[in-house]
């Protein structure tokens, strides 16, 4: 029998071990060492999807928000600005995020305003919020907000499933995987006979299986959300939220 190679070891660990929370990510990619990069990809893999979502429910102009979105993580993220005022002791993540994104677009207005003023080209308009740019510094409306959770969700269901994945690779467990996306992943949803038969498996073994990676998907997504909330309790009303969002 031969045993496993040093990056495969390596990469059996890295998926194994618990997830980092975003502020130990936000301080690795901003080091500038060989850890930044991947620390970047994981925080980018989190958090990139939910901060366009969050700016374009704002901007609200498909022109722009990709762009603006690139320059929050150019400018800010990048540049260790996010770092600098990052606090673990202050609460969520999170909010701490849609706080400094609010920060950043207002910086955008104005420096729009003062090209306008040149005969540059026009403001952003963030028409999604009463009362305009003012709106941004006393908190987020309810409609970028739920852009922002709804992609956040979406992202950390995707780094889970990623995750399972590879889990499964390494228990010699694909079938049961694909059993488990053709059971809850797949439009229109299949039956258990149907996808049993397709891997010479009856009923209640195809069931058993895809029931083993649901057990893995809900121990990963909950290590993901434990790595961002505070206690048990958060995590447990984090999972309500999100099958609520669905």
């Amino acid at each position: 029998m031969s045993l496993p190679s040093d990056a495969g070891r390596a990469r059996a660990k890295a998926e194994t071990r618990f997830p980092q929370t975003s502020w130990e990510l936000l301080t690795q990619a901003a080091a500038g060492d060989e850890q930044a990069a991947p620390a970047l990809n994981e925080f980018s893999e989190r958090y990139y999807a939910a901060v366009r979502a969050y700016i374009a429910a704002i901007v609200r102009d498909p022109a722009e928000y990709e762009d603006t979105t690139q320059r929050f993580f150019l400018t800010v993220v990048l540049s260790r600005g996010l770092l600098a005022h990052a606090d673990s002791k202050r609460g969520r993540f999170r909010t701490y995020l849609k706080q400094a994104i609010r920060h950043f677009l207002v910086d955008e207005l104005r420096k729009r305003g003062r090209k306008k003023a040149r005969g540059a080209e026009p403001d952003l308009r963030p028409d999604a919020l009463p009362g305009g740019w003012d709106r941004l510094l006393d908190g987020a409306s309810p409609a970028p907000d739920l852009a922002f959770q709804r992609a956040w969700t979406k992202s950390l269901v995707n780094i889970a499933l990623v995750r399972v994945n590879r889990i499964c690779e390494e228990k010699g467990q694909n079938s049961h995987f694909r059993l488990f996306i053709g059971r809850f992943l797949s439009t229109p949803e299949k039956g258990w006979q149907e996808l049993g038969a397709a891997f010479g498996l009856d009923e209640k073994t195809a069931r058993s299986r895809a029931d083993t990676v649901v057990r893995h998907f809900r121990r990963i997504l909950r290590e993901l959300l434990a790595a961002e909330l505070e206690s048990e309790a958060d995590v447990d009303d984090e999972i309500r939220a999100l099958i609520a969002l669905h």
